[in-house]
């Protein structure tokens, strides 16, 4: 199978930084298929989200390869990918109802016209479980709680029908019941759309249920990945063996639970 997603040898280094932000990382990511990056804050895994997704900050120093197979061109942002970030309130603009946030990038980037793209923001958030969608398309963003926001910037996120959506640390900032509904919605969504997802999480035990293969980031290196049956039962690394002892009951199958204090 072409990767969709094929990364090679990237380093980042941000402006004014002697210290690189990713040192050296190849992997990749087949169509349909959900790679979860995993690792502490400042491991890389964000930075390498935003450079997948061209959002490094300008001035940054930059070498590898960023190369898209399947498609056979540079992905487009929103029509080629999705992002998912993970303050909502930040992505969403206030001053505009969720409907025409949703719609703009059907419009934009399926030749629909506006009433078309209306109808696919409707869809999508009865695909995302928005109560009353209908009213929900004429609210504005500070009218929903966080969990719900969040699920409109997912829908806003596919709303072109992307290959990949990306999940830049979609649910750290809710809580565990809501982080597991936010899990189980993305499963869904990728398996029902044939969407790959790339998924960055500081949690293993909801990388653990949500993804494929899982690949570990540790001081801007990647240290490994593998499938994830493999890297929960026989990992590789130290410091994987260490996150899993941190977060997860090595004894047990991996479940989505509160990280140990």
């Amino acid at each position: 199978m072409t990767d969709l997603l094929r990364i090679e040898a990237l380093s980042v280094t941000y402006p004014r930084s002697k210290k690189p932000a990713l040192a050296s990382v190849s992997l990749s990511l087949a169509p349909g298929k959900k790679l979860a990056i995993i690792g502490e804050s400042g491991s890389g895994k964000s930075t390498l989200a935003h450079a997948i997704a061209g959002l490094l900050p300008r001035g940054s120093s930059v070498s590898g390869a960023i190369a898209w197979p399947a498609l056979g061109h540079p992905a487009i942002p929103g029509a080629d990918f999705g992002m998912v970030f993970q303050d909502p309130g930040a992505s969403l603009n206030p001053v505009l109802r969720i409907g025409e946030q949703i719609a703009e990038g059907a419009q934009r980037h399926l030749g629909l016209d506006w009433r078309e793209a209306e109808r696919r923001a409707l869809e999508l958030l009865r695909a995302v479980q928005i109560p009353q969608p209908e009213a929900a398309l004429r609210a504005y963003p500070h009218q929903f709680s966080g969990g719900q926001r969040q699920r409109i910037a997912i829908a806003a996120a596919i709303a072109a029908q992307p290959r990949l959506l990306v999940a830049d640390e979609a649910t750290s900032a809710l809580d565990t019941l809501v982080q597991a509904e936010i899990v189980s919605l993305l499963t869904h969504l990728v398996e029902s759309q044939d969407m790959a997802l790339l998924f960055v999480t500081h949690d293993i035990a909801l990388a653990a249920r949500l993804a494929d293969r899982i690949a570990v980031m540790h001081d801007a290196s990647l240290v490994e990945i593998g499938p994830t049956r493999a890297v929960i039962d026989t990992p590789q690394s130290a410091y994987t063996r260490h996150l899993l002892s941190t977060h997860i009951d090595l004894a047990d199958p991996p479940r989505i639970a509160r990280p140990a204090s």
